[in-house]
């Protein structure tokens, strides 16, 4: 994925969340900036704000880091931070750095069906 979070990934039973980094935002970051986002990550999904007061936070720590994000992909990620019981962040390529280990975008089925899947032919091209 071209974005530098991918946010939206849901557990059935309960309303956990898993955001994905991206490697390209990640190379762009030290160990120490990147150690502050996936705290700044954690502590904002487990502040009990509303996710608009999440979304101010979190644009004020990721412009902090030199994290240059749209409103509206902070909005979104704020949202799904917000409203989340737990909270796993992963690398794009599976790795865990917070959260239950056995939950990555690999072992996830998400639950998209039919036209809703990127990947389905009857998908129409815009919508």
């Amino acid at each position: 994925m071209s974005e530098s979070f991918q946010p939206g990934h849901e557990h059935v039973e309960s309303r956990d969340a898993i955001v994905t980094l991206s490697t390209p935002m990640l190379e762009q970051l030290d160990d120490r900036q990147r150690r502050i986002l996936v705290n700044d990550l954690v502590e904002l999904s487990q502040s009990g704000r509303d996710h608009h007061a999440v979304s101010e936070m979190l644009g004020e720590r990721l412009t902090k880091l030199g994290i240059e994000q749209p409103k509206h992909v902070v909005d979104r990620l704020s949202e799904n931070i917000a409203q989340a019981s737990n909270l796993t962040i992963s690398l794009d390529d599976g790795t865990v750095l917070h959260g239950d280990p056995s939950w990555t975008p690999a072992t996830h089925d998400t639950d998209v069906q039919g036209t809703e899947d990127p990947a389905d032919g009857d998908r129409p091209t815009y919508s």
